[in-house]
């Protein structure tokens, strides 16, 4: 409802002389001020009119409000000066009289040009005048847009399962960014020895993985609308931060590698040096008596009889032994656990390494991929959200 009073303020406001056409800016019209007569006077277009708020304000008079108020003060205003051209000047022709005048009847030719019944005349009048509204409305909506009622549109499915897409791609694309950054923080930080400057230079590889899925969006929606320099320097700052984003992850996956094949092989140069530790090991576990109790009940064993003052006796000592024993074993059984773990994950015996059970692909094909990952999926899916919500422009 608002916005039809305000297109019918509009609508008036034209019929009384107010050019909305004259502005390009659709924000902001201005026009003469006839309210007063010091702006008439002035003859300045002190009168500015926004259309989208429906307001208007004189910084001369200082009349401001809404449309209505405006048609309303223009309608006085005319009905003033309506009424004081009213009075004739004293020089002005006497209306003759009717009795002076003579009577002229008409002919008979004249006949089928009779005069029009006043009823139909007025029919056609308000005709004339509701097709001349309706053509005007018709151009306010056109050119005032935002001000058109709005229709209640029926449930686009196709629109909705578009969105959901592009949300899912969206959502893809920012987490494979955040793998490329990270990655590329890695490899950019690895490169310098310096704590600060491995820092700076980390999050410059961070600020290459955003530029890259940002700026393919940045080329479309500068192509779009025709701005094709911008478009293309948007291009090149996207290919530029993809082009340092594959080589930041491909560097870190092949540090990871690199580093996986030499842990590997130093594990296989050390694998006999364990061996022996682990067969020396097990002598010495072999030396102490299997009887030995745990090292949790000789703890508690002796602090019982340190309790009641027995320290003196022979059980005492001997448990005080027993524990240095049970220590020993517990340690070594450690040792032996560990030594044997790392045989273990190092491929000795029936299990495997990472490292050779790893499928080896090149790095920079996991460095495209999800740099396309990337880039493309988040410049999909703000591009579908663009063109599903952005404003459509009448052509």
């Amino acid at each position: 409802m608002a916005d039809e009073r305000l297109l019918q303020a509009i609508q008036q406001l034209e019929e009384l002389g107010v050019d909305f056409e004259s502005s390009q800016d659709e924000s902001e019209v201005r026009t003469l001020c006839d309210l007063t007569p010091d702006c008439r006077e002035g003859g300045e277009n002190s009168l500015v009119l926004n259309p989208r708020l429906g307001t208007f304000w004189c910084p001369n008079c200082e009349s401001h409000g809404s449309f209505t108020d405006l048609v309303r003060l223009k309608e006085e205003v005319r009905r003033q000066r309506a009424q004081e051209m009213q009075p004739l000047p004293l020089d002005a022709e006497p209306i003759p009289d009717e009795a002076a005048v003579p009577a002229v009847r008409p002919s008979v030719q004249d006949a089928d040009f009779a005069p029009v019944p006043r009823r139909v005349s007025r029919n056609l009048a308000k005709q004339e005048a509701k097709v001349r509204t309706l053509g005007e409305a018709d151009r306010l909506e056109e050119r005032f847009p935002h001000l058109k009622p709005k229709e209640k549109k029926p449930f686009n499915g196709e629109k909705f399962i578009i969105s959901l897409l592009a949300l899912v791609f969206l959502m893809a694309g920012l987490a494979a960014a955040s793998l490329s950054g990270f990655a590329n923080y890695q490899a950019f930080s690895s490169s310098v020895a310096d704590p600060l400057q491995s820092r700076i230079w980390g999050w410059t590889g961070v600020i290459a993985a955003v530029i890259s899925f940002g700026g393919f969006t940045f080329f479309y929606w500068h192509t779009a609308n025709h701005r094709m320099k911008e478009g293309w320097r948007a291009l090149i700052f996207a290919i530029a931060g993809m082009g340092t984003s594959i080589i930041g992850t491909e560097r870190y996956i092949a540090a990871n590698n690199t580093a996986a094949a030499e842990e590997v092989v130093r594990a296989d140069a050390n694998r006999g040096v364990l061996e022996s530790q682990i067969a020396d090991w097990r002598r010495q576990l072999e030396g102490i008596p299997p009887e030995t109790r745990s090292v949790e009940g000789l703890e508690a064993y002796l602090s019982e009889v340190e309790r009641v003052g027995r320290t003196e006796q022979k059980p005492y000592r001997d448990a005080q032994n027993e524990l240095g024993l049970a220590k020993r074993r517990d340690t070594l059984q450690a040792k032996i656990e560990a030594a044997n773990a790392e045989l273990l994950g190092q491929g000795s015996g029936n299990l495997l390494t990472d490292a050779q059970t790893r499928t080896n692909l090149p790095s920079w094909f996991f460095a495209l991929m999800l740099e396309a990952f990337s880039s493309q999926g988040t410049s999909i899916g703000l591009v579908a959200l663009l063109i599903l919500y952005g404003r459509r422009r009448k052509t």
